[in-house]
């Protein structure tokens, strides 16, 4: 592809102008050759040009100079500023496109003895990378994150933890991590489904005893726990 290169008309000239203005009114700056290797501008011969007129100021080139020269780059050239305000808002979009927002519920579920606490409120989300969601399978509206309780999961699980729940997984593979609800109380778990239906819950902390949940019991799975600064 062949690069069309940009004439000189009287608005880039007039950006040289002004530049050239704030260039000389600039104490203490660094010469040519200096300056354009120090803020990306070019070499001595293409900074001098630039300053001249007998080439355009390119966007990048603007953007050094205003690093350099510590003003904006609407200050020679609002052309050239408004192009690069586009350019953020292009690249701000896209960011944003990169990660989700994962609810952060502000229901503690406990990892001891101690009684969960049922705040229906809502903490800031957490954002995550779109494509960490989408590597566990994860579908964003099943995501949720919740603050874990106690050391029945020390370490793996810290106490006041933030842990990444996947809602939309309540089938137990044995020996992963589930929240769960039981007798009342919210829970973070290894659980096991055994031969007989019930299911088994191991803490990781192995000065806790697991316990069995039977059919009948107060227990209902909420979803995987995948995540607690490190995959579960």
């Amino acid at each position: 592809m062949t690069m069309r290169k940009v004439k000189v008309t009287p608005e880039t000239l007039e950006e040289s102008r002004r530049l050239k203005e704030l260039w000389d009114a600039t104490e203490g700056r660094p010469n040519q050759t200096v300056f354009g290797e120090m803020y990306g501008v070019g070499n001595q011969s293409a900074v001098g040009q630039f300053l001249r007129g007998d080439t355009p100021i390119s966007l990048k080139a603007a953007v050094g100079f205003a690093k350099g020269l510590r003003c904006e780059i609407e200050d020679f050239s609002p052309r050239l500023a408004k192009i690069a305000a586009e350019a953020a808002q292009v690249l701000s979009k896209e960011d944003e496109a990169e990660f989700i927002p994962i609810r952060h519920y502000a229901v503690k579920f406990s990892n001891g003895h101690g009684r969960a606490v049922y705040d229906e409120s809502t903490k800031p989300s957490l954002s995550f990378r779109a494509d960490f969601i989408r590597q566990l399978g994860i579908k964003p509206q099943n995501a949720v994150v919740v603050d874990s309780d106690g050391d029945s999961n020390m370490p793996l699980v810290q106490e006041g933890g933030v842990v990444l729940v996947d809602r939309g997984a309540k089938e137990v593979v044995n020996g992963k991590f589930y929240a769960f609800r039981a007798d009342g109380n919210l829970l973070i778990k290894r659980l096991n489904a055994l031969e007989d239906g019930s299911i088994l819950a191991v803490p990781e902390n192995r000065a806790y005893e697991p316990k069995i949940y039977r059919e009948g019991d107060d227990f209902e799975i909420i979803g995987r726990a995948r995540w607690t600064g490190h995959l579960l």
